[in-house]
């Protein structure tokens, strides 16, 4: 059964106000109006060609009511499109037709998906990953020159032309593995909605993860960084505070240090679940992660154990991005050859128990390296006192 699709203008009931243009579809005899955003005067359309009358002297207004017709075009386009693919598919319900198209998400064209995708994904708080799949799609995006592309016309040519196109730009290799996987994601779950047919676009694209060179600083760095006095500069010192205190808390993501509350203070100890995991790690609080606590605790927002979100800002991303310039700055300071980050901290620690002798079933390799699975499994079963032990022996800076 085909699909009857019609632009209708639907007038308004109040005198000289706009009436709206809508999207009416037939199909299985059933009939539903889909209220576009288009706004216009009864005379300046035309019921019988069913098209947007760009007759007036006003050289403004002419230019507006032809930037409707143009974007009426384009949506009659788009739906013609998803009609296209649901009867691909095979049967429908106007019901389904309706809902796809409003939700703007199933139109056939991949960047609404990706943000359909990314909508999905915040809702399940998964922001990590909604980050990512934004910054790939921005990256793709700017390969296309900003042109959106539909689901049908991604291939492996096309794929190949885009790695090509980021290694040009030197792209590290992880990082366009990183975008490679978001977009192969979205793209394999167009096709479980029957919105394309699988074409493997990503065969043979590099979608690994490459071995990087290790980002540890000696003990020697991490005591003058200890040692420094920024006491003129209160956002380096911040910086490096949460670099220590990050270093401390055995290597602690940036995420989850932001987002640790008073609340997670629980006898003496630091109880918080990953982001990345949901894995529930405990840590106690040495007197030098006392130390910044009490330093900051009345420059916190609400109940946050650290400074970092703002009034102003409570996007991690940003703060991380503001985080990781202020440590940059004090690596230049310190004339480090390679500049500190967040992640620094994080392999820092796990190197240096490693280098101290601490078993590599307490930690391993795996803390942010290859396989952090396993770190948690023997942390966990060879009990809290010995990760203690081991924590307080690692910070012990002399």
């Amino acid at each position: 059964m085909s699909t009857s699709i019609k632009l209708k203008f639907i007038p308004s009931k109040v005198k000289d106000k706009e009436g709206v243009i809508c999207l009416q579809l037939i199909h299985n005899r059933k009939i539903k109006l889909l209220r576009t955003r288009f706004h216009l005067h009864p005379h300046e359309w035309d019921e019988q060609k069913e098209t947007v009358v760009c007759l007036t002297a006003d050289f403004e207004r002419n230019t507006f009511l032809q930037s409707i017709k143009t974007r009426l075009e384009t949506e009659l386009r788009q739906i013609a499109d998803l009609v296209r693919l649901l009867k691909m598919r095979g049967d429908y319900t106007v019901e389904e037709l309706t809902d796809l198209y409003a939700n703007n998400s199933f139109n056939g064209y991949l960047f609404p998906f990706i943000e359909y995708i990314i909508k999905n994904l915040t809702d399940n708080n998964r922001q990590k990953t909604a980050s990512i799949c934004m910054t790939a799609k921005k990256s793709f995006e700017r390969f296309l020159c900003s042109q959106d592309i539909l689901l049908d016309n991604i291939d492996n040519e096309l794929m190949r032309k885009y790695e090509n196109w980021l290694k040009a730009a030197s792209v590290m290799k992880n990082t366009i593995s990183c975008y490679m996987r978001a977009l192969r994601s979205v793209y394999n779950q167009s096709v479980k909605r029957g919105l394309t047919i699988q074409k493997n676009p990503f065969a043979n694209i590099f979608t690994r993860i490459d071995k990087t060179v290790k980002r540890a600083v000696n003990e020697e760095v991490i005591i003058r960084l200890k040692n420094m006095d920024l006491s003129a500069h209160s956002e380096l010192a911040l910086a490096r505070d949460l670099f220590m205190f990050s270093f401390y808390m055995r290597g602690i993501s940036f995420v989850d240090m932001a987002n640790l509350r008073k609340s997670d203070v629980k006898n003496g100890y630091i109880v918080y679940a990953r982001s990345k995991t949901k894995q529930m790690l405990t840590v106690k609080i040495e007197d030098c992660m006392q130390e910044i606590i009490t330093r900051y605790e009345r420059q916190t927002l609400d109940d946050y154990l650290l400074p970092i979100y703002t009034t102003q800002n409570r996007d991690n991303t940003s703060q991380l991005r503001n985080h990781n310039k202020r440590l940059k700055r004090i690596s230049e300071m310190l004339k480090l050859e390679k500049p500190l980050s967040s992640y620094v901290s994080r392999h820092t620690w796990a190197t240096l128990a490693l280098r101290k002798g601490v078993p590599v079933e307490i930690i391993s390799e795996s803390m942010g390296h290859e396989n952090e699975t396993t770190t948690r499994i023997y942390l966990a079963s060879l009990g809290q006192s010995i990760v203690d032990k081991a924590n307080a022996e690692i910070i012990r800076l002399k």
